[in-house]
């Protein structure tokens, strides 16, 4: 199946954006300036979640208003978990999959996140002068 594309804003943050890989038909949308409020058919963990993750990922600049739809459904999926934990139900594999893969859409899980560079300055020139990154530990 292969891996799944990075988005283009999360390859600026880390600094991996070329060129000549770049999708020019790739469609952008309006980043959000300000987070609205929870869609009213979460419930309290729901709210809980809207209301915490919803304002960091505005001011780490990289939800754009598409993306209410699917951060919508990851707290709608998340309440309704939940809910069966605190029922003391069982939670199936396909909704904790489910779940994961929303978390993974976000960058809230380490490996996801692990591809979103902190910003910090980068080594620049020629990593393969005086003999390459091998000679070092010669």
């Amino acid at each position: 199946m292969g891996r799944k594309k990075t988005p283009a804003n999360l390859k600026v943050l880390a600094g991996t954006t070329r060129k000549d890989r770049e999708t020019p038909d790739a469609p952008e949308f309006d980043l959000l300036e300000e987070f609205p409020d929870p869609p009213l058919h979460l419930n309290t963990d729901g709210v809980e979640m809207w209301n915490q993750l919803g304002p960091q990922l505005v001011n780490a600049r990289v939800l754009q208003v598409v993306d209410l739809y699917a951060l919508e459904q990851l707290c709608a999926t998340w309440q309704m978990v939940r809910k069966k934990i605190k029922a003391e139900m069982e939670v199936t594999a396909a909704e904790n999959n489910a779940l994961k893969a929303l978390f993974s859409e976000f960058g809230m899980t380490p490996a996801s996140r692990s591809k979103v560079a902190s910003g910090g300055e980068r080594k620049k020139g020629n990593k393969f002068a005086n003999g390459g990154p091998a000679a070092s530990r010669a």
